[in-house]
């Protein structure tokens, strides 16, 4: 496991293909395979929502 995943918190979704952390600002990756969207059903759009908005309001401190 590299340093970075060590030191920071990464927030998984949507079975692992979605990756959020936090450095020096938000950090969105899609892991998923090819160039397919991700789709996110009803409960995930919600819990991402939440998660972005909760980093924001920490990042501003």
């Amino acid at each position: 496991m590299s340093d970075f995943k060590q030191k920071t918190e990464i927030f998984e979704m949507a079975s692992g293909d979605i990756s959020v952390w936090v450095d020096g600002g938000i950090h969105l990756k899609i892991n998923a395979p090819g160039t397919d969207p991700v789709e996110l059903g009803e409960q995930e759009a919600l819990k991402l929502g939440e998660l972005l908005v909760r980093l924001a309001i920490e990042q501003r401190g």
